[in-house]
């Protein structure tokens, strides 16, 4: 290839401008696609190693987010300094020496114990993926200021093949979830993948060369600098930071909502990613099919209705969830919109996108590194809510050199921010007193830069997000925040006594009367007479201890399901969750019950291995992320692992309570693909028993003559059939669309045993 690149240029035939632009979209497109496909591929590859967390996808988005400007940067500084030859001749070795990490695998690795894995897990992207994901990273600029340097007719503005790139990405991260991971198990994805690296070191060659014969007349090959460079602001470039870290921020703050209440899976992470491409796509078309102008009086209404709807949740969380999606999409939009209208000419260009991808990773190093320090709950994401409707409809003053009203304001907002989220956070500030204060503070901010009607709505959003932020509530008497997830304790007072409970995300797992004569008796799902009780009572023999390996800790109310001569094995992923447990002064099951209990931290499907084949008479899968379900607990291959490390007569029970979910068809379909039978229950309390139990259901699973003698007696057991819609899930597949299908046509049900099954 060096020896090519020395030689004149005219000694390469002349090529149409068709087949330029052709090779140069093509480029683009298939280095888009190679870029984003690997994004869901890899982190499912990492999924079983961390229990499914949600924010193994926001530390994913952050180290991509970090390669992309590393290779905006590297773009930039090679376009700037070096000559056209050499810059082709380099990126074409860069490219090369990826393909020395192809095909991606993970390979046998150590996850530390520690509860905040984020370093590690970057480390391990960056050994396995970094340097094919480097290269790709620098094409869009690259090929682009290649593209700009050409004497094409379009070659003074193109930012159109940012559009086709983007294009490209979203293609195939709606093909992922459809297409490509129902067809293909993940090796093979990697083998498809590397074959396809393969043909873009080619075209990148290609590309190159054709560029070198149609560069504009009078430009030197050996030393292709700009002549003239744009001028450019600090407050243009701090406004390009601007509406590209919100848009970023808001993107995983969708993503975490998402993922903690339905299933941490990459086809919902996928999602709020694709409306983020689809702006780009929108946007930096040819054509624009909507400006800035057009959006701007949306975005202070748009922020009112999803604050609203998060903190005041009146609709279903489906609902919900649609909700934000829509005004992720529309303040995203605009802000996007406003960087296209204000992109510089080509001399900038690399540039531009340096700035633009440098507020993509500090967007989402906030949500993925600083929050979980900063905030004990997922506060991050209804601030920069916030932040959008008051910043976004007055952004035209950051492009007005003389204007310093708009800097004014910022400062005050921030004190206003500080007194009424930080302040009472750390406990230094009553929050009534606080919200007091910033509206004081934000009152000043009124004449300097904002309209009347926009400081309304905007006035309104700092009230709703002041009083309804997350663990607000003078009820709460713990909180804390891990890389797996959020989590509170609140005590109130009942008609029983005062009572605690663990809140985990937004769903309320578990409880515990406080009362003397009730601290021992688990409540909730866990409650006597419940489908947990009913299901360890029908595993148990009379007289005989018994081995149960427990995948989930919670609150450790199961613990008081323990007896003599039990040997009970407890795995738990998040340390938080076991600092609480073991906290008698939240809740004191465990040190009521099972004060010297065997817990292990770790994923379950890495952690459960260390049990000796055979050996446990019952296996009890309650895993679960605020109302999520992680995926990899429920597959073909965990069901394998669980069946390997029970006795003859072992039996294994699935709590399947979900509000989005159709979860007991999921459990019963992986069942069946093992050969093993089921039965379903379902119960409901009444009387004062409903009032500290929650009605619960699930699967009790294994060989049918072992599970016809368990439950022989007791009619509470029936048989379910599966929904239509629900397949085998495995580690390379899970269909969550087809899950949360059957949940809402209920076309799953339960059927009474008969004599004759």
């Amino acid at each position: 290839m060096a020896e090519i690149l020395t030689q004149p240029v005219t000694a390469v035939k002349r090529i149409p401008s068709s087949l330029l632009a052709i090779m140069f979209t093509t480029t683009i497109f298939l280095s888009a696609t190679l870029l984003f496909s690997v994004q869901p591929m890899f982190t499912k590859l990492i999924l079983p190693l961390l229990g499914g967390a949600s924010n193994v996808w926001n530390t994913a988005m952050v180290f991509f987010q970090a390669m992309l400007l590393g290779g905006y940067v590297y773009a930039h500084l090679s376009s700037r300094y070096l000559s056209l030859r050499v810059q082709i001749g380099l990126h074409v070795a860069i490219t090369v020496i990826g393909l020395t990490f192809l095909p991606l695998a993970i390979g046998s690795v150590a996850v530390p114990e520690s509860g905040t894995p984020t370093l590690w897990l970057l480390g391990l992207f960056a050994a396995t993926v970094g340097a094919p994901f480097f290269a790709l990273s620098a094409n869009a600029p690259l090929l682009q200021k290649w593209f700009s340097l050409t004497d094409h007719a379009d070659a003074k503005d193109p930012y159109f093949l940012y559009s086709a790139s983007n294009a490209a990405s979203l293609l195939i991260l709606c093909a992922y979830p459809i297409l490509i991971e129902p067809a293909l198990r993940l090796g093979e994805q990697t083998s498809v993948w590397t074959f396809g690296y393969v043909g873009l070191i080619i075209l990148i060659g290609a590309t190159g060369l054709l560029t070198l014969t149609r560069l504009k007349p009078n430009l030197d090959t050996a030393n292709i600098k700009a002549a003239s460079l744009q001028t450019l602001s600090f407050r243009r470039i701090l406004f390009w930071l601007m509406v590209s870290f919100i848009p970023s921020s808001l993107m995983l703050g969708v993503t975490s909502h998402m993922t903690s209440n339905i299933a941490s899976v990459p086809m919902l992470w996928i999602v709020p990613l694709a409306l983020y491409l689809l702006t780009f796509v929108i946007v930096f078309a040819r054509r624009p099919m909507l400006r800035a102008a057009q959006l701007r009086p949306l975005i202070p209404w748009v922020v009112l209705i999803t604050l609203f709807v998060m903190f005041l949740p009146v609709l279903s969380a489906l609902t919900i969830i649609a909700i934000c999606l829509t005004s992720f999409l529309i303040i995203a939009l605009y802000c996007h919109a406003c960087l296209v209208e204000s992109r510089p000419d080509t001399s900038r260009l690399t540039l531009f996108y340096i700035v633009m991808s440098l507020g993509g990773v500090m967007g989402g190093v906030f949500n993925a590194l600083a929050a979980p320090l900063l905030f004990v709950t997922t506060f991050e994401y209804p601030l920069v809510l916030f932040l959008a409707a008051f910043i976004l409809p007055a952004h035209i003053g950051l492009m007005r050199p003389a204007q310093g009203g708009v800097f004014k304001s910022l400062g005050l907002l921030l004190v206003a921010i500080i007194a009424a989220f930080v302040l009472p956070a750390l406990g230094w500030l009553p929050r009534m007193s606080g919200i007091v204060i910033a509206l004081i503070v934000f009152a000043a901010t009124l004449p300097l830069n904002i309209r009347r009607a926009q400081s309304i709505l905007i006035l309104a959003t700092l009230v709703i997000t002041a009083v309804f932020q997350p663990g607000a509530d003078e009820d709460t008497i713990h909180r804390d925040r891990s890389f797996y997830a959020t989590m509170s304790v609140e005590a109130k007072m009942t008609p029983l006594g005062p009572m605690h409970s663990f809140i985990h995300g937004d769903t309320v797992h578990n409880f515990q009367l406080r009362a003397p004569e009730f601290r021992t008796r688990p409540a909730s799902y866990y409650a006597p007479g419940g489908s947990f009780d009913r299901a360890i009572s029908a595993v148990r023999k009379p007289g005989e201890g018994m081995s149960v390996a427990l995948i989930g800790l919670g609150a450790g109310a199961l613990s008081c399901y323990e007896q003599s001569g039990d040997r009970w094995t407890y795995f738990e992923i998040d340390p938080a969750v076991i600092s609480m447990a073991r906290n008698p002064d939240l809740f004191s099951f465990l040190d009521d019950c099972a004060p010297s209990a065997d817990i292990r931290v770790g994923d379950a499907r890495q952690t459960l291995a260390s049990l000796a084949n055979g050996s446990q008479d019952m296996i009890i899968i309650d895993a679960f992320s605020s109302g999520s379900i992680p995926a990899h607990l429920v597959t073909r291959e965990a069901m394998t692992l669980y069946r390997s490390k029970l006795s003859n007569d072992g039996l294994i029970f699935f709590h399947t309570s979900n509000r989005m979910m159709d979860v007991t068809s999921v459990v019963v379909r992986v069942a069946e693909d093992a050969g093993l039978a089921s039965r379903f229950i379902e119960t409901e309390f009444s009387g004062q028993a409903a009032s500290y139990s929650t009605e619960s259901n699930g699967l009790l699973i294994g060989p049918d003559s072992v599970l016809q003698r368990a439950t022989a007696g007791d009619r509470e057991w029936t048989r379910w059939i599966p929904s239509e819609t629900v397949g085998v899930w495995t580690d390379d597949y899970s269909a969550i669309i087809s899950a949360i299908r059957a949940k809402m046509l209920r076309n799953g049900r339960s059927e009474p045993i008969r004599s004759t099954d």
